[in-house]
């Protein structure tokens, strides 16, 4: 007889067989097989699925994937994973990302965003994980940038010599087999797995130092909102500038599910309304507010700034490139407000152009500050054309950039080279060259 999770048959006491009704307490005690626990919260797979289409078939720039999305998740998740089993999901994301019939750049960064949002806290398990990470890792060899680093981050072997990435659709040379030397493939393929593995230690040592401060809380929070909303993932000073973040904001006892519930209370509804005075709240002012007001002396100090953020009409953008999209974004507005007020938040969430940005020097090995500036692009047939933005992408700005900006550090100043010096050597390894005044 088919049972419940609680244990409880699904033949109703005292009526025949087959008849609805309630549960009989004495059915049999151990646990069937045929129904899936849900996850924490009661959300079940069909609920993300549904959450995950509508989310993208409401997003008008890739609205028009909603039914391959759809089908390909239906193909690749398989059942909710159990709490003692490896959840899928990270290689069905990447098998998406990288499917080739997917859209490119930026509009499979929101498709795939809708889809970890709406699978956010449910684990997956694949039909066949062994079927599954052959897909996805012949996906990435097709169309990734740097294809060995996303194979690294899935737990993969690097690209063999033997493997044809085939991403050149260029003319190819007419003895382009004849002239293949597998020794040097071969050598080329060592090389490139060696400093793999150096990159990766190096890597490793500064991960654990930035996040050895961070309590249990925090790490979580660092884990669930980095690498958030890029192709490939964050730059790894982008991440260790969160982790500090998140650092100095846990040794400020920065508890953001605190402020959450605050922010739902009828105390604070009550004071909303009183302060804001008959003005209508706008995307601006909820963004401003949910980062910086977690206690009613917060919110006090923020509309006792008179901040300028009451017009319906202005756009909005994501300020951080990689950061989830809302403790993500928030840690790093609130560590802005705290060094440079409700005004400097304000700033960086407008990508002000008179910011100032640590920007990598390749040419003098070492980084140099400098303020964001309209620019001119090149197209490949040698015309130009005007771009907006020459250090904030269209994915936002870089957290590592803008941490002396932020913590005041003076350009040439000690705090200013220790940030720089530790940023460099952890990303690049070799000798650092200090600023040249």
């Amino acid at each position: 007889m088919t049972v419940d999770r609680n244990n409880r048959s699904h033949r109703p006491k005292g009526l025949p067989q087959g008849v609805a009704g309630t549960f009989d307490t004495i059915g049999p005690q151990a646990a069937g097989d045929d129904i899936v626990p849900p996850s924490a919260g009661g959300r079940r797979l069909d609920d993300a699925m549904d959450d995950a289409m509508n989310a993208i078939m409401m997003d008008p720039d890739v609205a028009a994937y909603a039914g391959y999305a759809a089908t390909r998740l239906n193909l690749l998740v398989g059942r909710q994973a159990m709490p003692d089993e490896e959840d899928d999901m990270p290689l069905i994301v990447a098998n998406l990302r990288y499917d080739p019939r997917m859209p490119d750049g930026s509009h499979a960064d929101y498709v795939i965003n809708h889809i970890q949002a709406a699978y956010d806290g449910i684990p997956v398990k694949s039909y066949d994980r062994a079927r599954l990470e052959q897909e996805t890792r012949q996906h990435i060899i097709e169309t990734a940038l740097d294809p060995n680093r996303e194979l690294r981050n899935l737990g993969l072997e690097p690209v063999r010599p033997d493997e044809q990435a085939d991403t050149w659709k260029g003319p190819q040379p007419e003895n382009w087999v004849s002239d293949y030397d597998g020794e040097a493939a071969e050598r080329r393929y060592e090389a490139a797995w060696k400093g793999t593995q150096t990159k990766q230690a190096r890597y490793a040592a500064a991960t654990e130092g930035h996040l050895n401060p961070l309590n249990d809380e925090m790490r979580d929070l660092y884990k669930k909102n980095v690498d958030r909303g890029l192709i490939n993932g964050s730059a790894f000073d982008d991440k260790m500038a969160f982790a500090d973040t998140l650092r100095e904001l846990q040794e400020d006892g920065w508890n953001p599910q605190a402020g959450r519930e605050y922010r739902k209370s009828k105390e604070f509804r009550k004071l909303e309304q009183q302060l804001l005075d008959g003005r209508k709240p706008t995307r601006r002012y909820r963004q401003l507010r949910d980062a910086l007001c977690d206690d009613e002396h917060e919110y006090r100090a923020f509309m006792a700034a008179d901040p300028d953020v009451f017009d319906p009409d202005e756009r909005i953008v994501k300020p951080f490139a990689g950061l989830g999209p809302d403790v993500g974004q928030a840690a790093m507005l609130r560590l802005a407000a705290k060094h440079r007020g409700v005004t400097g938040a304000l700033a960086l969430a407008r990508w002000d152009p008179g910011i100032e940005y640590v920007t990598a020097d390749a040419k003098t090995h070492t980084f140099r500050m400098e303020h964001d500036r309209p620019g001119i692009g090149h197209m490949s047939d040698g015309s130009t054309y005007p771009v907006d933005h020459t250090i904030i992408t269209a994915n936002g700005v870089k957290p590592s950039s803008v941490m002396s900006w932020i913590c005041r550090e003076k350009p040439g100043s000690p705090a200013w080279e220790r940030r720089a010096r530790r940023r460099f050597e952890e990303s690049n390894g070799g000798e650092w060259k200090p600023i040249e005044n």
